[in-house]
């Protein structure tokens, strides 16, 4: 509550004082009468609100704006008003509608001897010269230069400045300084023929003319207001306006002589009717489409309205779609890695399983071999031996069971041999280097022969597998068999040795040699080289006589615990 005076005033009084006024300013404001009249795509209308903008799908093949001048309701029709456009995003200036029949014009009309119009030679103006400024005064002027030749038949012309054409037009046009010359080609000779002159501000046989011809004015221009000419300022879109010489008064012409028109002119001119502009596939993006209210001579008064459309970006334009594409590509890169990993992993764990199963299978058949083969084949062999020395046995006899002891011996160092190989703890690099250094000691031992051994400490965990360890085996103690059955030999030299994940196994010898390509290679030769080239190995043997022969084997054995540090997942 405050105080007014003696009396209190209420602040909600003053609150309704005040919007009560906004509302009636509000209803007194005028409101435009230019504006966008419909909005159609490829045809079909689209509902549109001044205030929101219009939501366009992407591509769309062309975009119609209907627009102009229109009645309020309950409001009468205002004088006529010219309108500009310009779309934001598109056009790169304001411009103005104009039709084919949008113009102002000069003609000159050939008139026969009874003044009948033979011909109508029309000088267009159209749209607005250039350096225009609104005003008669401040405008640049444009000097224009025509010919024309006379028809046949034709005797005098009339000379008429008209906005006469289509209803609609409204604008300014000028016209100065006009002169028209005709030019005689047989003498070469030239004659004045019509102009514009005044007499006390009057042009001298020129008049007024048209449905409203008091828009036919003389108008003064350039500084000072010193040169004056005939100008049509047509504001009534239903009538027009015109200046014209008198039919009976024309200047007498021939026929085919050569005329020279020569004036300066300047002008602005449109339409006061609704128009359509078309805006072909228009590219994805924000526009607003802003309209400007003109004056009779194209000058902008404030007046404007706008209408804003998107035309919307096609999905795989927008930056959701390609993070959503970028995701889902990783998505299914990752997620095929995953299963890649886990389809290996299984089919690691697979394989695992089923060698646990193989190991378990060989540790089976290996203890079998052991304890009841191993252990049958040694009681044969013992009660061999307990045989041969009973009395009364005939010589034949002993020898038998002395054979049959032998090949017992013998049978149980094959069956050992097979226990070892087919037992998968003995699957790795050091157990093959020492069954190799025991094997060339006992056959060496056998044969009579020294035997030196150069074998280091070998890795525990490069892994062999069974085959290979028994091709080796046997290639080993077939090059030994050859040594000590063929060399006359009195050492042999073995020699393992891994590096870079290359295995090198070399037997050699000091006995008599052989010429390589002399000798016939027998059977025994061939296995070895089959074995280790099955193996992916490479095999070499290198004889000179009286030199020795060297046998040298070389296989490639991954490291397995290298292996597993480089690659976890394997």
């Amino acid at each position: 509550m405050i105080r007014h005076g003696s009396k209190p005033v209420c602040r909600g009084c003053w609150l309704f004082v005040l919007i009560l006024g906004c509302l009636i300013l509000k209803g007194l404001a005028t409101p435009s009468e230019i504006g966008v009249l419909s909005l159609t795509v490829d045809g079909k209308a689209v509902k549109y609100f001044s205030n929101q903008p219009v939501r366009i799908s992407a591509f769309p093949g062309s975009v119609n704006i209907n627009y102009g001048p229109f009645l309020h309701p309950g409001k009468q029709a205002s004088k006529p008003v010219r309108v500009r456009y310009k779309l934001d995003g598109m056009d790169p200036d304001w411009q103005e509608m104009a039709g084919e029949s949008c113009l102002m014009r000069l003609s000159v009309v050939f008139l026969d001897q009874n003044g009948n119009e033979l011909k109508h030679v029309d000088f267009e103006a159209r749209g607005q010269t250039a350096g225009w400024t609104g005003s008669f005064e401040t405008s640049l002027l444009h000097h224009r230069r025509e010919q024309v030749v006379v028809p046949p038949d034709a005797t005098s012309i009339w000379a008429v400045i008209t906005s006469a054409g289509a209803p609609t037009v409204i604008g300014a046009f000028y016209v100065g300084d006009l002169t028209v010359k005709g030019f005689d080609a047989t003498t070469k000779s030239s004659r004045d023929l019509m102009s514009i002159q005044f007499k006390n501000q009057s042009p001298v046989g020129w008049r007024q003319d048209g449905l409203r011809a008091n828009m036919a004015k003389v108008v003064k221009v350039g500084r000072g207001n010193m040169n004056r000419g005939l100008a049509i300022m047509d504001d009534d879109p239903n009538g027009h306006a015109q200046w014209n010489t008198l039919k009976v008064q024309g200047p007498k012409v021939t026929p085919l002589e050569l005329l020279v028109l020569e004036w300066d002119e300047m002008f602005s001119i449109g339409m006061a009717t609704p128009a359509t502009v078309s805006y072909k596939n228009p590219e994805p993006g924000f526009y607003r489409f802003r309209l400007d209210q003109l004056s009779i001579m194209g000058v902008p008064i404030g007046e404007e309205a706008s209408v804003a459309f998107e035309v919307l970006t096609p999905y795989w334009r927008t930056p959701w779609f390609w993070v959503s594409s970028a995701l889902l590509s990783a998505g299914l890169v990752f997620g095929g890695w995953r299963y890649r990993e886990a389809r290996k992993l299984q089919l690691e764990n697979a394989r695992l399983t089923q060698q646990r199963i193989l190991e378990a299978e060989r540790f089976r058949i290996a203890r079998d071999i052991h304890d009841d083969f191993g252990a049958r084949v040694t009681q044969i062999s013992l009660l061999s031996s307990s045989a041969q020395r009973k009395p009364g046995l005939s010589p034949q006899t002993v020898a038998d069971f002395d054979a049959v002891s032998q090949m017992s011996r013998n049978l149980v160092g094959s069956m050992y041999e097979t226990v070892w190989a087919v037992s998968p703890e003995n699957d790795h690099l050091d157990s093959l280097a020492t069954y190799i250094g025991q094997m060339a000691n006992q056959m060496c031992a056998q044969g009579g022969l020294k035997c030196r051994l150069s074998i280091p400490d070998l890795p525990h965990e490069v892994s062999v597998s069974s085959s290979l360890r028994h091709n080796l085996v046997m290639t080993v103690k077939e090059a030994i068999h050859n040594t000590i059955k063929h060399a006359e030999a009195t050492e042999v030299q073995v020699a393992v040795q891994y590096d870079n994940e290359l295995l090198t196994i070399e037997v050699k010898d000091n006995g008599k040699g052989f010429d390589p390509a002399m000798r016939r290679q027998g059977n025994g030769l061939a296995n070895m080289e089959r074995r280790i080239t099955a193996m992916g190995g490479r095999w070499t043997q290198v004889s000179k006589p009286g030199e020795g022969t060297r046998v040298r084997l070389e296989l490639g054995l991954p490291n397995s615990r290298g292996s597993l540090e480089h690659n976890p997942q394997g």
